[in-house]
């Protein structure tokens, strides 16, 4: 079966939406909320300077990731953040994440960004070893969050 990566459109959310719920049941510091992660789709999905990815089978999304940027004061250029990188149970290792994260690169060098960085769950090493295999390079940085 042939495995096409594509921009998202607005009627892949909610099999998108499906593969968040499955990212955010094994991230303890996140809460799945359907209607929130839909109106956050569309939103990326709707603005040029932000990218959603699914991975299609041509039956179903069996993947998806996305990037956004800001501006680095360290590097005076674009950098991309990348989240929501998650792919179906049943279709990994095969190669479709790699491809994935190839083409969001892709995406985020026309952009002009000249770095990219991920935040991922503490205990999720098979996200761990597939960033590692990405060549992503672990930092001395620590995230640290606040709900507003």
């Amino acid at each position: 079966m042939s495995i096409t990566i594509r921009q998202a459109q607005a009627t892949d959310i909610n099999q998108m939406s499906a593969l968040l719920q499955t990212l955010f049941s094994i991230e303890a510091d996140f809460i799945f909320d359907a209607d929130l992660s839909q109106s956050a789709l569309q939103k990326i999905i709707d603005d040029s300077e932000r990218c959603a990815l699914v991975a299609s089978n041509g039956i179903k999304i069996i993947g998806m990731c996305s990037a956004q940027w800001v501006y680095s004061t360290a590097s005076g250029k674009k950098s991309a953040w990348i989240e929501d990188v998650v792919l179906h149970p049943d279709f990994r290792g095969q190669g479709i994440g790699t491809k994935m994260m190839d083409e969001l690169l892709v995406w985020c060098r026309d952009s002009g960004c000249n770095r990219a960085q991920l935040v991922y769950d503490l205990d999720n090493q098979p996200a761990i070893d597939f960033y590692r295999k990405q060549a992503f390079s672990s930092t001395r940085l620590g995230v640290f969050s606040k709900t507003l």
